[in-house]
């Protein structure tokens, strides 16, 4: 409980440097890609509370922001037609819990999102490494995956066959790791896989290209390119999405999707080159 707190005050410390970075930077109309992992009550930073998400799409909604998806993302950006304040939901893994507790949120809202999944974890007795401590990994099956297909609203990308840190593999397996998931994914659902999640946001120029020869986008985390009517087709290749965290709550949400927390994203790259 000390630890949540003491990140929510450093967020909080955050936000005047977030406002005049906000007031200073050009603006250029961008399409939020927002990152979520679980929806439950489980002590993860990057697990929120059933009750936080209820208050998260709530408040979307009431300030009208135009959820969308991916699909529609990339083509307002090949257009040039960005609808201001447009959001994407994205959720890495594909927990039990997005079906059980983020879906019917998300269906009552009738808002869309995209789900990245890892085939060689579904219907098995493999756990994440993250989830040790766990015991288990409670992944969707197969059947409440092609539920959720049929039903129209969400969307399905590629995580890799196996989440392994592509940076630990030699070509020839990482094209398995992406060419595999995107066939099986393909062929439990019967429709073509456009989109892909890089498995702990790594990345390099050999990846970008694996997946520019099999994907219309991927995703990678604070360190990717923003969603502009700027980007080129390149850097669709190398999004950069928002996660949302458990420390967020309702009120540093707010701050998060305003881009008031700007100064974390900044601390992180900057960390993570060092």
């Amino acid at each position: 409980m000390m630890k949540l707190l003491t990140i929510k005050i450093i967020k909080f410390i955050f936000i005047p440097f977030g406002l005049i970075y906000q007031v200073m930077r050009i603006k250029n109309k961008e399409i939020v890609i927002l990152m979520y992992h679980r929806v439950n009550i489980i002590q993860k930073e990057l697990c929120v509370t059933e009750e936080n998400f209820k208050r998260q799409l709530a408040y979307l909604k009431k300030k009208n922001y135009n959820i969308i998806s991916l699909d529609l993302a990339v083509n307002m950006i090949r257009t040039g037609e960005i609808k201001k304040k447009s959001i994407v939901l994205t959720f890495d893994d594909g927990y039990e819990d997005f079906y059980t507790n983020a879906w019917p949120l998300l269906k009552q809202y009738g808002y869309s999102s995209i789900a990245y999944i890892v085939p060689g974890y579904i219907e098995s007795s493999r756990v994440f490494p993250w989830d040790k401590d766990l015991g288990e990994s409670r992944l969707m099956n197969w059947s409440q995956i092609i539920a959720l297909n049929q039903f129209g609203l969400v969307s399905f990308g590629s995580h890799s066959q196996n989440h392994y840190d592509l940076d630990k593999l030699d070509c020839k397996c990482v094209e398995y790791e992406l060419g595999r998931s995107k066939q099986i994914i393909e062929e439990k659902l019967g429709k073509e896989i456009k989109h892909f999640s890089y498995p702990r946001g790594i990345y390099t120029q050999l990846h970008k290209r694996i997946v520019q020869d099999m994907y219309d986008t991927g995703v990678l985390i604070f360190d990717g390119d923003p969603l502009t009517n700027t980007l080129s087709t390149d850097s669709l290749m190398r999004l950069k999405r928002i996660p949302v965290q458990r420390s967020d709550g309702y009120l540093l949400f707010v701050a998060r999707i305003k881009g008031w927390l700007v100064m974390e994203e900044i601390l992180k790259r900057f960390f993570s080159k060092h």
